[in-house]
């Protein structure tokens, strides 16, 4: 097996509190978009802790964002 300790990871995690601050709404508001399918799922580390990929994030806000 290849030790990977020295390799970036490609993918950086954001936590509830990060997607809070990008996307401009509470944990609450979160959850209910995400609970009716108008949200990306997180992952749950370690069962607990809700995180959600960058580029998934990124890919909703695209979709998301009306162009001018």
């Amino acid at each position: 097996m290849e030790h990977t300790k020295n390799k970036p990871f490609k993918q950086k995690l954001l936590f509830i509190k990060d997607v809070e601050q990008i996307i401009g709404r509470n944990r609450l508001t979160l959850r209910r978009w995400w609970s009716a399918g108008k949200f990306p799922t997180p992952t749950k580390l370690n069962g607990t802790v809700l995180v959600w990929q960058t580029d998934v994030i990124e890919q909703w806000i695209n979709l998301h964002t009306e162009s001018k």
